[in-house]
């Protein structure tokens, strides 16, 4: 190749650029969907920076902008066809926000992990905050009953093992086989989006389970209401 190296980047600059292009001609449906589902995420911790009663709290509300600017980033990465970059951070999304609501109960774990770099399972911390005796101990805080579980154990570990797939390059998720690689395609954005909005919206019900914070999001979000409010 007789190309500089700032002539390759200017080149893959202007095709992601037109990927940018296709996509902004879609249908902003998904979008909007998500980008509120974002702001209840932000406005979540802002209401829980109320309710902190004990200096980890602080740990676990930071997470809660982390997630949002993530969000954004992958929304941002999917609307120029890196859809595997955008999955990738999307998982980080996942794990973060079952951590959230993990680690602020468990004041140690949070120290450990916010200044010691401890490493958590989200396996372990999905079953953690559905065991029964957990459930019971959210109730009995938000004075009324928790019904099943405050996240779907089965529908997020199925997320989650999909997109670790992609963190850890299983060959069936290779996208430099395919024909029309790195290059926009409808189908896979709308793909994208779905995974997003479940993701999201799983979030913040269990949010809306611990924390029972319905009433003030509300508030703060007048268009969540529909979203959550069967």
């Amino acid at each position: 190749m007789n190309k500089s190296s700032k002539e390759i980047m200017s080149e893959l600059n202007n095709k992601f650029s037109d990927n940018f292009e296709h996509w902004s001609v879609v249908e902003p449906k998904q979008l909007d969907k998500m980008l509120i589902y974002l702001q209840c995420i932000a406005a979540i911790g802002e209401i829980l920076v109320n309710k902190k009663t004990s200096k980890h709290h602080s740990i676990c509300c930071n997470i809660y902008d982390e997630m949002f600017s993530d969000g954004v980033s992958a929304l941002y990465l999917a609307s120029h066809a890196m859809n595997k970059p955008a999955k990738i951070v999307l998982r980080r999304i996942l794990e973060l926000g079952v951590a959230s609501v993990y680690l602020w109960d468990m004041p140690h774990i949070s120290v450990s992990w916010n200044d010691y770099d401890l490493n958590l399972s989200f396996t372990e911390m999905l079953n953690h905050v559905n065991s029964q005796g957990y459930l019971a101990y959210a109730a009995s805080e938000n004075e009324q009953p928790i019904e099943l579980y405050i996240f779907s154990t089965a529908k997020l570990q199925k997320i989650y093992g999909n997109l670790s797939d992609i963190v850890h390059g299983k060959i069936t998720t290779f996208e430099s086989f395919l024909p029309d690689r790195f290059t926009f395609v409808e189908k896979e954005w709308l793909i994208f989006a779905k995974i997003m909005e479940d993701v999201l919206k799983s979030l913040i019900k269990g949010y809306l389970i611990r924390f029972a914070v319905s009433d003030k999001l509300f508030d703060m979000i007048p268009t969540a209401r529909k979203e959550f409010i069967n």
